[in-house]
Order: C-alpha cells, then sequence, then structure tokens
C-alpha cells in the first residue's frame, strides 16, 4: 500500500509544480504584454493564448528538471530508480507500431472532436510561423515529439509505475500509472482526451512490463504523438477512407499484441 501512496503522491507533486509553473509563466506573460502595450483584458487572453505553445514547452523543460533534482540530491541511483535499463535496437519496432496504430486510431475516430487545447496549441504555432518562418512547426515538433513524451513518460513510468511495482503487482502499477495518465490530460481535452489517454497509458505500462525500459515508453510515445502531425479533418473528410484506415490499424494493433507478449513464451518454451 505505501508504495501506491508514493506512486500516487509523486503524481501529485509533479501536477502542482506543473501548475505553479503553468500560472508563474502566465503572470510572466501577462506582464510582456503590459510592457509592449497590451492592456485590454480580452487583448492579453488573445496574447497568452498565441504564446501558449512556448508556455507548454519551458513548463515541460523546468519539470523535467523538477524531477531530476529531486532524485539526482538525495544521491539515488537515478538508473536504477527510473528503470534506464539497456536495451536492444530492434525491440523499438513492435511497441513503435503498436503505440502509432493505437493513436491513429483514436485520431481518425475523434477527427471531429474540437479539443480546445489541440487548437489553442496549432493557433499558437500559426503565431509563431507568422513571425518566423517554420518556427511554429519547430517548436510542436520540439513539444510533441521530445519535451511531452520525456516529461510525461519520465514522471508516469518512470516514477509512478516504479514507486508501485516495487510493492504490489505489476496489474496495480499498469492501471493506476494509465488512469493517472489519463486523468492529467482531463484540462487538455475534456473526457474525450481522458478516455484516449488513458487507452494508450495501459499500453504504455504494459510495454514498461515488458521491456522494462524507461526508453522504450519514451520512444512508444513519440511514435503515439506522430498521427497529430498526419491525420486532419480536410485529409481524411472521407468517412469510406477513414473507416478503412481504422479498421487496418486496429488488426495491426491486435497483430503486434500478439507479437509481443507471444515472443516471451515462445522463448520460454524454446528453453
Amino acid at each position: 500500500m505505501k508504495g501506491l501512496l508514493r506512486g500516487i503522491g509523486y503524481f501529485l507533486l509533479y501536477m502542482v509544480f506543473t501548475i505553479v509553473i503553468q500560472v508563474a509563466l502566465s503572470f510572466l506573460i501577462i506582464q510582456i504584454a503590459a510592457g509592449i502595450g497590451i492592456t485590454g483584458q480580452a487583448e492579453i487572453e488573445d496574447f497568452a493564448n498565441k504564446n501558449i505553445l512556448g508556455m507548454t514547452i519551458v513548463s515541460g523543460i523546468l519539470t523535467v528538471l523538477f524531477l531530476y533534482l529531486i532524485f539526482k540530491l538525495p544521491k539515488k541511483d537515478i538508473r536504477n530508480e527510473w528503470k534506464l535499463n539497456s536495451f536492444a535496437f530492434r525491440d523499438f519496432l513492435k511497441p513503435c507500431v503498436l503505440t502509432f496504430s493505437l493513436s491513429s486510431v483514436f485520431s481518425l475516430l475523434t477527427l471531429n472532436a474540437d479539443i480546445e487545447n489541440s487548437r489553442l496549441i496549432a493557433s499558437s504555432a500559426e503565431y509563431y510561423s507568422s513571425m518566423v518562418p517554420f518556427l511554429g512547426t519547430v517548436l510542436m515538433i520540439l513539444n510533441l515529439l521530445v519535451i511531452a513524451p520525456f516529461a510525461e513518460e519520465l514522471a508516469l513510468r518512470g516514477i509512478v509505475y516504479t514507486r508501485i511495482e516495487k510493492e504490489l503487482k505489476p496489474i496495480v502499477a499498469i492501471i493506476v500509472s494509465a488512469v493517472l495518465f489519463g486523468l492529467m490530460h482531463f484540462m487538455a481535452g475534456g473526457i474525450i482526451l481522458v478516455a484516449g489517454a488513458t487507452i494508450m497509458g495501459l499500453a504504455f505500462g504494459l510495454l514498461m512490463y515488458k521491456y522494462k525500459s524507461l526508453q522504450i515508453c519514451i520512444i512508444a510515445h513519440i511514435c503515439a504523438n506522430l498521427p497529430d502531425f498526419i491525420y486532419s479533418k480536410e485529409r481524411f473528410a472521407s468517412s469510406d477512407l477513414k473507416i478503412g484506415l481504422v479498421g487496418v490499424f486496429s488488426v495491426v494493433l491486435l497483430a503486434t499484441l500478439f507479437w509481443i507478449f507471444s515472443e516471451s513464451k515462445l522463448n520460454h518454451h524454446s528453453k
């Protein structure tokens, strides 16, 4: 039970720190707005929304640094604590196919859903690109394919999962870390994103259980975020195409799951 409480405690600490940083950054943006002559409430909110991508990136970087210091200052063995274990390069393929397929199914099924945070991030990226060509795209890539996967996997699988697994069965660590991963996405996209993130969190947890490597979970998370750059309402307006792709990716998803977890059984019987 201590492992469960400790894992949830670390999650709450992670969330509180993230919220505090975001509030502090919002205050800083307001001060910057005032400094450049933006005074109206609506204009200040618009300026803050335009810079939400930048604030998200800075918040992610500071959060990773905060988590690192929590474990580094007491001189804990970070490599062991976070399961930064060695891995074979060939082990990346199956987790990447699994999470990309699962994320593709979710993205295609929710293309018409209005997720406010995604809309704000996309609008912020356009704002940055209007100032410096492609800057918004670069920042989007940095956020979705580097900072978010590293920060979220470090917190949920590297810390929460490992704390719980030390004292309870792996299935408890998988489920709890997945549920918390889903809940942390509520403000970003409501119940739809919570459901999708929870299911994806189960996949990440299963991969952590299978490979015992945080790095593999991070790479798998990067692959899970790739569909954000691929699918859009404009590109996939045809319902037949969406249904066909959902079917294809569902088959690939199930086949990859079988491929991953049948391997250990085959290896066991061959010994």
